[in-house]
C-alpha cells in the first residue's frame, strides 16, 4: 500500500486537469455505487458548533464540490463514517440533530485545561474518549503568539512541523488513528477550533484514503470559511484589547494557512520520505491498521479487473465488491487485508474465480451424469440374452474414469475422477424376459477453480428387458431405475491469505431409463440398435462452509436433467482360443441433453448472493467403446474401454470397466 503522499505540491496547470479527471471517473463509477456513496454531502449545519463537517467532503457553499471526494484507484469517500468539528458546545437543537447521526465515539484531542474550561456536550449514545495529542496540561494562550517582531506564519509553520518531529505528539496522533481503526460505528474527533490538531488528523486520514493533495488542501483551508464568524469576532476582541494590533491581519493566527500544511508535508518527506513512512515509522501504524482505516473511509465502485469480466468470474468479483459493505470490511479481517492489497496491486489475483464455489455446480453436474457410468458397468449383463431360461448370473463389475470440461467465458476448467463397483444378479425368467438387480458404491472427485469436492455414493439399480419374440433377436423394450445416497464434502482453497473453506452435506441421486431396440444377426456379428430416454436428478442439502472469511452458505443443489439416447452395439461371433471362447465388441452411442446442460449453484454471504455455472455445458455427447468377453464354462470375464466427446471437444473423457461373472 502506498498512500497518496509523494509530492503534495502540485503544479497549478495540473491541478484542474486532475480534478476534472477524477471527478469524471467518479461520476461514471457512481452508476455502480451503493446509494449511500452516490449521495451529495448532506451534513447538517450546527450553528453552535460551526466547524462540524463530514470527513468525506464539504458542501459547495463552504468551498467544496458538494459531493463525496474521489480517491486514488477510483474510490469514493464514504459519507457518515467519520466527522470532525470544534468543541462540542451543542445547543439543545444541535444536540438533537447530532444525536441522530449515530456517532459511536467522540474523540476529544484537547488538553485537560481546555476540557475543564469548556467540557463537551456528548451526544446521546456516544462514548467520550480524550486523547491529548499535544501531551501538555494546557495550550498556550493566543496572546503568547503575538510577537510584534515575529511572523505569525512562521510560528504556525513551526507548530505544524512538531506534529511530525515531536515524539509525544506522534504518539498521540497514532493513538487517535488506531482508535478510529478499531471502531465499527461512526466517529467524531475534534480539538478547540477544529482546525490544527483536528486539521492534521483529517489530513492523515484523507491521505490514507487516497484523496488528492489538491482536495486535501481545499478541505483543510475550508476551516477559514467555517470559522469566519469566530475569526472575525476574536480578531475584533484582540484588536480592541491590544491597540497595537489595529490593522494587523490575524487570520493566520486564528485560522489556517496553506503554508502551515505545506510545512508539515515537507517535514514528513524530510523525516520519513513519505506519508506512508510517517504513518508506519513515526506513528507506528501497521499495514493492517492502514487498510482498516481506508476501508472504513473509502468504497470502490469497481474493483481491479471487475469491469470486463464475465461468467463465474464476474459473479465472484461482484461478491467481493459487495462485501465492502459487510462486517468483513473496515475491520481486522483477512478479507479486508486481501481486498485493500488487491486495490493497491491492481488485480484480484484470481480470487474472483474461486470465491463463488464453482465446484458445487460442477459436482451437481457430475452427479447428474453418474447414471452413465453405472450403465457402462452394468450393460454387459443387463440383457440376460446369453442365459438359458431359468438361469442366473452373479457378477461384479468395477469401473473407473476421467472426464474433463473446458471452461469458457469466465468459467474455470473442471476435472472429474471416478471409481466404483457394482455387484448384482441377472435372471432370465423365460424366453422373452429377464431382470437384474445390483448394489454398489461409487467414489468421485471433482476439481475446479482450486477447489475439490469428494462425492461418495451408495447406490442400488434395478432393470429388466422384454423381447417381443425373444431376448436374442427382434424388437425389445428395456427399463432401468437407479437411486443412491450421496455423502458430499468440499474443500475450497482461496489463497491470498483467505484460508480454506470446507463444507459437507448429503443428498440423493436418482435416474430412470426407458428404451426400445432391435437385435438382429448379420454374420459374423450380432447388432443391437436402441433408442431411449433417460431422466436424472440430484438433490443435495444446503450447508454452511467454514474455515474462511469467505465461507459461503451454500443453498441446496437441486436439478433434474433428461437426455435422448441412441446406441449401437456390434458383437462378433465367439472364437475359441484354447479352453476359452473370445468375443470382441464395438459400441457407439449418441446422447442429446434436453434443456440446459449446465448446473448452477447458489451461495450467500452476509445477504449477498453469488451464483456459479458448471464447466460442463455440452448438449451433445458422442460415445465409443471397445470390449472383449472371455468365457470358460460358467465363468465370464469382460473388459471394456470407452471414450466420450462433447460439443466442440469442450468436454471429453475416458473410462474402463472390468468385470467377472458366474452363471448358475
Amino acid at each position: 500500500m502506498q498512500p497518496n503522499t509523494a509530492g503534495f505540491r502540485i503544479k497549478p496547470h495540473l491541478k484542474s486537469l486532475r480534478t476534472v479527471l477524477l471527478c469524471s471517473i467518479a461520476a461514471v463509477l457512481c452508476l455502480f455505487t451503493p446509494a449511500k456513496a452516490q449521495l451529495a454531502i448532506s451534513t447538517p449545519i450546527l450553528p453552535s458548533v460551526t466547524n462540524f463537517r463530514d470527513l468525506a467532503g464539504i458542501p459547495a457553499s463552504f468551498g467544496g464540490t458538494g459531493y463525496v471526494n474521489p480517491t486514488a484507484n477510483f474510490g469514493l469517500m464514504r459519507a457518515g463514517v467519520i466527522y470532525r468539528s470544534n468543541t462540542l458546545t451543542l445547543s439543545n437543537t444541535d444536540f438533537a440533530t447530532i444525536s441522530r447521526l449515530g456517532i459511536g465515539r467522540d474523540i476529544d484531542l484537547r488538553t485537560p485545561t481546555e476540557i475543564s474550561q469548556t467540557p463537551d456536550v456528548v451526544p446521546t449514545g456516544t462514548i467520550y474518549t480524550n486523547i491529548n495529542v499535544i501531551g501538555t496540561p494546557a495550550m498556550p494562550p493566543v496572546t503568547a503568539f503575538l510577537d510584534p517582531q515575529g511572523s505569525l506564519l512562521s510560528i504556525g509553520q513551526n507548530g505544524y512541523r512538531t506534529f511530525v518531529t515531536n515524539p509525544t505528539e506522534r504518539a498521540g496522533f497514532g493513538a487517535v488513528l488506531v482508535t478510529l481503526a478499531h471502531d465499527s460505528r461512526p466517529d467524531l474527533f475534534h480539538c478547540s477550533e477544529g482546525k490544527d490538531r483536528t486539521g492534521w488528523t483529517a489530513v492523515m486520514l484523507q491521505s490514507i484514503a487516497g484523496v488528492s493533495p489538491a482536495t486535501i488542501m481545499t478541505d483543510y483551508l475550508a476551516s477559514n470559511t467555517y470559522l469566519a464568524g469566530r475569526i472575525n469576532s476574536q480578531a475584533a476582541a484582540l484588536q480592541a484589547a491590544i491597540p497595537g494590533l489595529s490593522g494587523v491581519n490575524l487570520t493566520p493566527l486564528l485560522g489556517v494557512d496553506a503554508s502551515y500544511l505545506q510545512a508539515a508535508f515537507d517535514q514528513v518527506v524530510a523525516s520519513y520520505g513519505s506519508m506512508y513512512g510517517y504513518l508506519t515509522q513515526g506513528l507506528g501504524l501497521s499495514q493492517a491498521d492502514i487498510y482498516v482505516l481506508r476501508a472504513r473511509m473509502v468504497y470502490y465502485p469497481a474493483l481491479p479487473g471487475q469491469i470486463g469480466s464475465s461468467g463465474n468470474a464476474a459473479s465472484g468479483a461482484a461478491l467481493l465488491n459487495a462485501l465492502q459493505n459487510s462486517p468483513l470490511s473496515g475491520r481486522y479481517t483477512n478479507y479486508n487485508f486481501y481486498l485493500q492489497s488487491a486495490v493497491d496491486q491492481g488485480t484480484l489475483g484470481g480470487v474472483q474465480t474461486q470465491v463463488g464455489g464453482q465446484v458445487h455446480a460442477d459436482a451437481a453436474s457430475y452427479l447428474l451424469r453418474q447414471p452413465l457410468r453405472t450403465e457402462e458397468a452394468i450393460s454387459p449383463y443387463a440383457s440376460g440374452s446369453d442365459l438359458g431360461e431359468g438361469q442366473s448370473r452373479a457378477w461384479l463389475a468395477g469401473s473407473g474414469g476421467e472426464f474433463r470440461s473446458a471452461g469458457q467465458s469466465g468459467v474455470a476448467d473442471s476435472t472429474e475422477y471416478s471409481a466404483g463397483s457394482v455387484v448384482g444378479v441377472t435372471y432370465r425368467m423365460n424366453k422373452q424376459a429377464s431382470a437384474n438387480f445390483g448394489v454398489g458404491y461409487n467414489w468421485g472427485s471433482v476439481g475446479s477453480a482450486d477447489a475439490t469436492a469428494t462425492v461418495n455414493t451408495v447406490l442400488a439399480t434395478l432393470g429388466g428387458r422384454y423381447g417381443f419374440t425373444a431376448l436374442e433377436s427382434g424388437i425389445f423394450m428395456d427399463a432401468r431405475a437407479d437411486a443412491g445416497w450421496t455423502d458430499y464434502q468440499s474443500r475450497r482453497s482461496l489463497g491470498a491469505g483467505l484460508g480454506t473453506a470446507t463444507g459437507n452435506t448429503n443428498g440423493v441421486v436418482y435416474s430412470g431409463r426407458l428404451g426400445l431396440g432391435d437385435v438382429y444377426y448379420l454374420a459374423p456379428a450380432t447388432f443391437t440398435l436402441q433408442a431411449g430416454i433417460r431422466a436424472s436428478g440430484v438433490s443435495l442439502g444446503g450447508f454452511k462452509e467454514s474455515g474462511s472469511d469467505l465461507a459461503l452458505n451454500v443453498h441446496g443443489l437441486n436439478k433434474t436433467s433428461s437426455s435422448l439416447l441412441v446406441d449401437l452395439d456390434a458383437s462378433l461371433d465367439r472364437q475359441t482360443v484354447g479352453s476359452w471362447s473370445i468375443a470382441p465388441a464395438l459400441t457407439l452411442g449418441y446422447e442429446r441433453v434436453l434443456g440446459n446442460p449446465q448446473s448452477d449453484s447458489l451461495g450467500t454471504l452476509y445477504g449477498v448472493a453469488v451464483s456459479q455455472k458448471s464447466a460442463y455445458d455440452s448438449h451433445d455427447l458422442m460415445k465409443a467403446g471397445l470390449g472383449l468377453t472371455a468365457t470358460r464354462d460358467a465363468f465370464t470375464v469382460k473388459a471394456r474401454g470407452n471414450g466420450v466427446l462433447g460439443d466442440g471437444a469442450r468436454s471429453s473423457g475416458i473410462s474402463g470397466q472390468l468385470s467377472i461373472a458366474y452363471r448358475f
